[in-house]
Protein backbone atom coordinates (compact mmCIF):
# COMPACT_ATOMS: atom_id res chain seq x y z
CA UNK A 1 0.00 0.00 0.00
CA UNK A 2 3.01 2.46 0.99
CA UNK A 3 4.64 1.69 -2.30
CA UNK A 4 1.68 2.47 -4.31
CA UNK A 5 1.26 6.01 -2.67
CA UNK A 6 5.31 6.52 -2.81
CA UNK A 7 4.21 5.94 -6.90
CA UNK A 8 1.79 7.78 -7.29
CA UNK A 9 3.48 10.72 -5.56
CA UNK A 10 6.56 10.45 -7.02
CA UNK A 11 4.81 10.01 -10.51
CA UNK A 12 2.61 12.70 -10.25
CA UNK A 13 5.88 15.10 -8.83
CA UNK A 14 7.91 14.12 -12.03
CA UNK A 15 4.75 15.15 -14.45
CA UNK A 16 4.49 18.41 -12.64
CA UNK A 17 8.63 18.86 -12.92
CA UNK A 18 8.27 18.34 -16.14
CA UNK A 19 5.19 20.55 -17.17
CA UNK A 20 7.08 23.09 -15.60
CA UNK A 21 10.53 22.54 -17.31
CA UNK A 22 9.03 22.41 -20.76
CA UNK A 23 7.25 25.55 -20.10
CA UNK A 24 10.98 28.48 -18.92
CA UNK A 25 12.64 26.17 -21.25
CA UNK A 26 10.76 26.67 -24.93
CA UNK A 27 11.42 30.81 -23.90
CA UNK A 28 14.50 30.90 -21.79
CA UNK A 29 17.56 28.98 -21.22
CA UNK A 30 21.39 29.13 -21.56
CA UNK A 31 23.90 30.77 -20.02
CA UNK A 32 22.58 34.46 -21.28
CA UNK A 33 18.85 34.01 -20.36
CA UNK A 34 18.61 37.05 -18.36
CA UNK A 35 20.95 39.02 -20.07
CA UNK A 36 19.11 38.10 -23.78
CA UNK A 37 15.40 38.60 -21.80
CA UNK A 38 16.95 42.20 -20.59
CA UNK A 39 18.31 43.14 -23.77
CA UNK A 40 15.04 42.44 -25.69
CA UNK A 41 13.31 45.03 -22.95
CA UNK A 42 15.73 47.54 -23.44
CA UNK A 43 15.46 47.45 -27.26
CA UNK A 44 11.77 47.83 -26.99
CA UNK A 45 11.85 50.17 -24.00
CA UNK A 46 14.30 52.36 -26.41
CA UNK A 47 12.27 51.98 -29.72
CA UNK A 48 9.04 52.92 -27.78
CA UNK A 49 10.95 55.85 -26.67
CA UNK A 50 12.19 57.09 -29.93
CA UNK A 51 8.34 56.33 -31.24
CA UNK A 52 7.04 59.20 -28.37
CA UNK A 53 8.64 62.07 -30.20
CA UNK A 54 7.85 65.46 -27.95
CA UNK A 55 6.17 68.33 -29.60
CA UNK A 56 7.81 71.29 -27.44
CA UNK A 57 11.88 71.85 -26.38
CA UNK A 58 11.09 70.99 -22.54
CA UNK A 59 9.94 67.63 -23.81
CA UNK A 60 13.30 67.25 -26.55
CA UNK A 61 15.64 67.45 -23.27
CA UNK A 62 13.74 64.76 -21.59
CA UNK A 63 13.34 62.43 -24.74
CA UNK A 64 16.87 63.32 -25.40
CA UNK A 65 17.97 61.90 -21.75
CA UNK A 66 15.49 58.97 -22.03
CA UNK A 67 16.72 58.00 -25.23
CA UNK A 68 20.12 58.19 -23.55
CA UNK A 69 19.66 56.13 -20.44
CA UNK A 70 17.88 53.41 -22.70
CA UNK A 71 21.04 53.39 -24.76
CA UNK A 72 23.60 53.12 -21.62
CA UNK A 73 21.88 50.02 -20.50
CA UNK A 74 23.27 48.15 -23.35
CA UNK A 75 26.60 48.59 -22.40
CA UNK A 76 25.50 47.06 -19.09
CA UNK A 77 24.13 43.84 -20.44
CA UNK A 78 27.66 43.69 -22.52
CA UNK A 79 29.59 43.72 -20.11
CA UNK A 80 27.03 40.99 -18.43
CA UNK A 81 26.80 38.50 -21.30
CA UNK A 82 29.09 36.01 -22.44
CA UNK A 83 30.39 33.99 -25.70
CA UNK A 84 28.58 35.24 -28.28
CA UNK A 85 25.94 37.59 -27.11
CA UNK A 86 28.83 39.05 -25.46
CA UNK A 87 30.45 39.69 -28.97
CA UNK A 88 27.16 40.62 -30.25
CA UNK A 89 26.40 43.43 -27.57
CA UNK A 90 29.62 44.64 -27.56
CA UNK A 91 29.28 45.47 -31.34
CA UNK A 92 26.44 47.32 -30.81
CA UNK A 93 27.67 49.55 -28.35
CA UNK A 94 30.37 50.25 -30.49
CA UNK A 95 28.40 51.44 -33.24
CA UNK A 96 26.14 53.09 -31.19
CA UNK A 97 26.88 57.42 -32.31
CA UNK A 98 27.61 59.82 -29.48
CA UNK A 99 24.17 61.57 -30.36
CA UNK A 100 21.05 59.20 -30.47
CA UNK A 101 19.57 61.85 -32.93
CA UNK A 102 21.80 60.62 -35.71
CA UNK A 103 19.88 57.16 -35.40
CA UNK A 104 16.27 58.70 -36.43
CA UNK A 105 17.71 60.62 -39.56
CA UNK A 106 16.49 60.09 -42.99
CA UNK A 107 18.98 56.94 -44.42
CA UNK A 108 20.83 57.11 -41.52
CA UNK A 109 23.89 54.56 -41.51
CA UNK A 110 23.86 54.42 -37.66
CA UNK A 111 20.23 53.86 -37.54
CA UNK A 112 20.90 50.56 -39.96
CA UNK A 113 23.75 49.22 -37.99
CA UNK A 114 21.66 49.77 -34.71
CA UNK A 115 18.98 47.57 -36.50
CA UNK A 116 21.33 45.03 -38.24
CA UNK A 117 23.71 44.72 -34.31
CA UNK A 118 20.20 43.93 -32.52
CA UNK A 119 19.08 41.37 -34.76
CA UNK A 120 22.65 39.96 -34.37
CA UNK A 121 22.09 39.89 -30.87
CA UNK A 122 18.84 38.56 -31.35
CA UNK A 123 20.18 35.68 -33.41
CA UNK A 124 23.27 35.21 -30.97
CA UNK A 125 20.50 34.99 -27.48
CA UNK A 126 18.49 32.42 -29.55
CA UNK A 127 22.17 30.30 -30.40
CA UNK A 128 22.30 30.48 -26.93
CA UNK A 129 18.88 29.45 -25.72
CA UNK A 130 16.98 32.20 -25.29
CA UNK A 131 14.64 33.68 -27.92
CA UNK A 132 13.71 36.93 -28.04
CA UNK A 133 11.23 39.24 -29.72
CA UNK A 134 12.44 42.78 -31.05
CA UNK A 135 9.85 45.65 -31.70
CA UNK A 136 10.86 47.40 -35.63
CA UNK A 137 12.70 50.15 -35.22
CA UNK A 138 11.56 53.64 -36.90
CA UNK A 139 14.39 53.95 -40.09
CA UNK A 140 13.61 56.74 -41.94
CA UNK A 141 14.51 56.21 -45.93
CA UNK A 142 13.85 58.64 -48.53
Amino acid sequence: MKTKALSAAACAAFLLLAGCSSDSSDTASGENADTCTAFATSHNDFVATVEAVPTDQAGVETWTADKAASLSEFTTQSEQATGDVKNALTTLVADLPGDSLELSEPDSESGQKFVDNSNAVASACEADGTAVTLDEFPLLKF
